[in-house]
């Protein structure tokens, strides 16, 4: 086992590398989504905002532009200075002992993997919102009968089929479920079902950031393509798409509206949850 202090420092750092990039891509990506995005939506009027919707949704993306920015500059700036160190240490490290690579080079990349992948299981098992309930899929079963008969019967469900790195996905969390939620917040005979493929490693950290409540299932390519066709009777798969369950487990609504389409969704919802 190497003893230097100079070389574990430096592999410390060196390890510390790989999950600040990995902020830096994830920050950038947030604000391609929250910033340029949202500006695109609000110059073409996607959602057909009044200006105090248009006006909120300007001040968030500012405030998210300053935020987004300065991680990234700190981020990037804190990356190149670990970058510069490690490799003064590593070579004060050589000329104390005169190593051979083979052994350093394996230590480091050993040191780099094990961060990396506590990073990640980190943020996929740890849960910090008990709002937050997080489903799991037998992989041949390819409707929701057997979720809703465990988690939802009796209730109205509202589903949302969307992808990590959709950006109308991620704006309809952002901007339009939370006024959804608070909508129908004394009701307990309704429920939220959101089903999501692409990487794992990010839906968790989506669900995180827009603070999306209610009940996640993470499907795989294959499962989520079937549990979409199944419930839409729809041979192509657009993101987002919403489905409302009716208090018997029913596919009510195959084309339901959206959390942005307000009212019109509202009264859908409202609908189903007056029958009995």
């Amino acid at each position: 086992m190497i003893k230097s202090s100079y070389f574990w420092t430096g592999a410390v750092l060196m390890a510390v590398i790989p999950l600040l990039t990995i902020d830096v891509i994830q920050h950038y990506l947030d604000w391609q989504k929250d910033v340029r995005w949202a500006l695109i939506d609000v110059v073409q009027n996607t959602y057909a905002l009044d200006k105090q919707q248009k006006a909120a949704i300007l001040d968030k993306a500012f405030a998210s532009n300053q935020t987004l920015m300065f991680l990234i500059y700190v981020k990037s700036f804190a990356i190149l200075v670990f970058l510069v160190l490690s490799i003064y240490l590593f070579k004060r490290y050589k000329r104390q002992q005169q190593p051979g690579l083979f052994k350093p080079v394996l230590l480091t990349i050993a040191l780099m993997t094990c961060f990396v992948l506590i990073k990640v299981l980190l943020v996929n098992s740890i849960n910090t919102n008990s709002d937050v309930h997080i489903l799991s899929l037998n992989p041949d079963e390819t409707t929701f009968e057997k979720l809703y008969a465990d988690h939802f019967k009796g209730k109205v469900v509202y589903v949302d089929f969307w992808g990590t790195t959709c950006g109308p996905c991620l704006a309809e969390f952002s901007n339009f479920t939370q006024p959804l939620k608070d909508k129908f917040k004394d009701r307990n005979d309704i429920g939220y079902l959101y089903v999501a493929q692409g990487n794992e490693y990010i839906w968790h950290e989506q669900i995180k950031k827009y603070n999306v409540t209610g009940y996640h299932l993470f499907a795989g390519g294959q499962q989520y393509e079937q549990l979409y066709k199944e419930s839409t009777n729809d041979s192509m798969i657009l993101m987002p798409h919403y489905l409302i369950l009716d208090k018997n487990g029913n596919v009510a609504e195959a084309n339901a509206k959206q959390p942005s389409d307000g009212d019109s969704l509202y009264a859908q919802l409202s609908k189903y949850l007056e029958q009995h």
